[in-house]
């Protein structure tokens, strides 16, 4: 198989012998020539983190035939299968980014209920008509050559005629993009909707608005798979989808910088989280009272992309403390430098009370000081 050919989705086919449940994963295997065990390797990482393994199975049970088939179980032309199989690859993908990287998390009712009705809209599109009709054969009466005793009008011209193939019927839905402006000014109304609700009170997230032209597209191709055609619907629902996940993901991913510097035990956080940015703790203006009721306590701070800074008291404090990098980083602990996670402990009495730093970050640095680092 070449290159070209291993980039057409639409020609994997389930397997009917490597088959677990209902072939995909030996079906993508062989299409792609590598082992079915890494694929189903990664479908269940995919399930695991952000469920897109659950998506691209049941997709691929669905969409893609089996071999010795051209129709799955959604029949969808050649093409259309192809676009599919790519949109549920890449909500896969952008489910893994959401739930490891991102931190945000995934709309899957919003995408499940997409690829239905893109499906749906795909099956039900009426299919090209396969050529000119057949002549209808007419013969004038008194055509010489006619066949003794037939009829004038519709009939065999010699000796041996058969009737060609009966027309087609005819799709009577309309045909052209009448639905398209319709959709348009619905989409129209429903963000219309949103900004007055938005006004009255309610603060509308910013994929509302994207979400609403989504769920206008979304009503309209089903009337388009009975009356009309898409007309460009499905290439404006997928830019709708698009603009609702980003803008999920930018809702959810928070940057900026979080500087904490509590003067009481009460205005400590038990845990503290940004997507982008930095984390500054400051713990030494707590009194040796305040300290006290830190007892025990564990302070948890996350940042995906970024910068974990805490400072404590030279005394007074017994502190101990996870560094998680997942990704790339570096922990410097009072001083010791590591590439990667690290663990460390501070302290100078067994009276002191104790404190627990869990601190993580998926890429960027993590740092404990003491007061005098600090300085």
């Amino acid at each position: 198989m070449t290159r070209e050919e291993a980039k057409d989705l639409g020609r994997i086919r389930r397997s009917r012998t490597d088959r677990k449940i209902a072939g995909v994963a030996g079906g993508i295997a062989r299409h792609f020539d590598v082992d079915p065990l890494l694929v189903r390797v990664g479908l269940v990482l995919l399930a695991i983190f952000g469920g897109g393994g659950v998506l691209v199975y049941a997709a691929g049970w669905l969409l893609i035939p089996e071999e010795g088939s051209d129709g799955g179980v959604i029949k969808v032309e050649h093409r259309t299968r192809t676009v599919l199989l790519t949109i549920v690859g890449a909500i896969a993908a952008l489910s893994l980014v959401g739930d490891s990287i991102g931190g945000w998390d995934f709309p899957w009712p919003l995408a499940i209920i997409g690829l239905v009705i893109a499906a749906i809209a795909a099956a039900s599109r009426p299919k090209p008509h396969p050529g000119p009709l057949p002549s209808s054969g007419w013969i004038p009466p008194g055509t010489p050559g006619q066949v003794p005793g037939a009829e004038a009008g519709y009939g065999p011209t010699y000796p041996g005629y058969r009737p060609g193939p009966k027309p087609l019927p005819v799709d009577i839905r309309r045909r052209g993009p009448i639905l398209f402006w319709f959709t348009m000014a619905l989409a129209g109304v429903a963000i219309a909707l949103v900004a007055t609700v938005d006004l009255a009170g309610w603060d509308a997230p910013i994929s509302a608005y994207p979400a609403a032209v989504l769920a206008a597209c979304g009503v309209m191709l089903l009337v388009g798979s009975l009356y009309g055609r898409a007309g460009g619907l499905i290439f404006v629902g997928l830019v709708a989808a698009l603009a609702t996940l980003a803008g999920t993901a930018v809702q959810d991913l928070s940057t900026g910088q979080i500087k904490a510097h509590p003067t009481t035990a009460a205005a400590v956080d038990d845990r503290y989280s940004i997507g982008a940015g930095e984390i500054i703790i400051d713990l030494t203006d707590l009194s040796r009272v305040e300290l006290a009721e830190l007892d025990e306590r564990t302070i948890e701070a996350e940042a995906r992309f970024g910068h974990i800074l805490v400072v404590v008291p030279d005394d007074g404090l017994d502190v101990v403390v996870n560094s998680t990098i997942e990704g790339a980083g570096e922990s410097v602990l009072f001083g010791d430098q590591t590439d990667g996670s690290a663990d460390n402990t501070y302290g100078h009495s067994d009276a002191d009370p104790d404190v627990t730093l869990d601190l993580e970050v998926l890429f960027g640095q993590i740092e404990v000081k003491t007061e005098e680092e600090a300085a």
